[in-house]
């Protein structure tokens, strides 16, 4: 009998020991999201923003962890091969629908489970203030006069703002010489220091600059203008139809269990909500766009498909 009590204990410690992340207290310790790119860009500010809002949701500290490299493919390979816990997360931006099309990646949007969707942003060409063109159809024209003289740099080859530059080129049938950095920040510091004629980014990356005077929106693939720059046209206002812009938010490795899901998804939205980060989005002039956990996930399957093809015929 005695026997069989030890037996039935035995079995419970081992059902203890196996109970799921989901049933345990979450979080018990800090949270970290990996960003796949440099410190100062998009993705990187934006994200910091919604750590520092969303901490006091969770009740545990929300780190950021920078992982450059490869346009985007070192930080989500880490975040693909993390531990599927919820405590080890990955911002998922449009180049998660890009790079495995582009190059041989160990990951695809498949590997991760989305969590929930944050911004959706137009991207955009910035100039140095003293650059001679004032219009779009200027600048365009000079890349007519002079294919692949005029550098545009962009926070990784492969990532959502090179592809939308290159979208951009083969539909205004000009060719740009395109420079690859290791993030949004590094590329905007190319252009202040005349490095190179433009660069490809999307909010709030060189927004600061442009209030400043630094720096000018010289292309704007938006589908309407920016409130903190009414003066700027967009593409389409100048007769060009182009508009194209990225997704930003976070996703947990394949495998993480949907409860935790739940969790970090409404501490997120709470975050999001959060009257100190909108404030902040609004000074970055950000779009928030929250998505939830389903519908993110729908976007991004959509999205693989459509960047799929795109790749296709720009490789023609």
């Amino acid at each position: 009998m005695l026997k069989k009590v030890f037996c039935v204990l035995a079995v419970f410690v081992m059902f203890l020991a196996a109970v799921p992340a989901e049933a345990a207290d979450f979080p018990e310790k800090e949270i970290q999201i990996i960003i796949p790119w440099a410190p100062g860009g998009a993705t990187d500010l934006i994200f910091r923003a919604l750590a520092a809002s969303t901490e006091k949701y969770l009740g545990k500290a929300v780190v950021i962890v920078n992982r450059a490299g490869g346009g985007g493919a070192v930080g989500y390979t880490e975040g693909m091969k993390a531990r599927p816990d919820g405590y080890t997360l990955t911002t998922a931006v449009t180049p998660l629908a890009i790079l495995p099309h582009q190059v041989k990646t160990a990951f695809t949007y498949k590997d991760f489970e989305p969590i929930i969707n944050v911004v959706r942003d137009p991207a955009m060409f910035l100039v140095r203030a003293e650059a001679p063109w004032k219009t779009t159809k200027e600048f365009l024209e000079q890349a007519k006069k002079n294919p692949g003289m005029i550098s545009v740099g962009n926070s990784g080859s492969g990532g959502g703002v090179h592809l939308i530059a290159m979208a951009f080129e083969k539909a205004m049938g000009v060719k740009f010489n395109h420079i690859p950095f290791s993030g949004g920040g590094p590329s905007v510091t190319a252009l202040l220091g005349g490095h190179i004629n433009a660069v490809s980014v999307s909010p709030p990356e060189g927004i600061s600059q442009v209030q400043a005077g630094k720096l000018r929106i010289i292309a704007l693939f938006s589908e309407k203008r920016f409130d903190m720059f009414p003066d700027v046209p967009t593409c389409k206002e100048q007769g060009l139809n182009f508009a194209m812009g990225q997704w930003r938010g976070l996703a947990a490795p394949k495998g993480t269990p949907p409860a935790v899901i739940q969790k970090l998804h409404d501490a997120f939205k709470k975050g999001m909500e959060d009257a100190g980060f909108r404030k902040n989005a609004k000074d970055m002039a950000v779009n928030l766009e929250y998505l939830s956990s389903s519908d993110f996930a729908k976007v991004i399957a959509e999205d693989d498909e459509f960047y799929g093809k795109l790749v296709k015929e720009i490789k023609k």
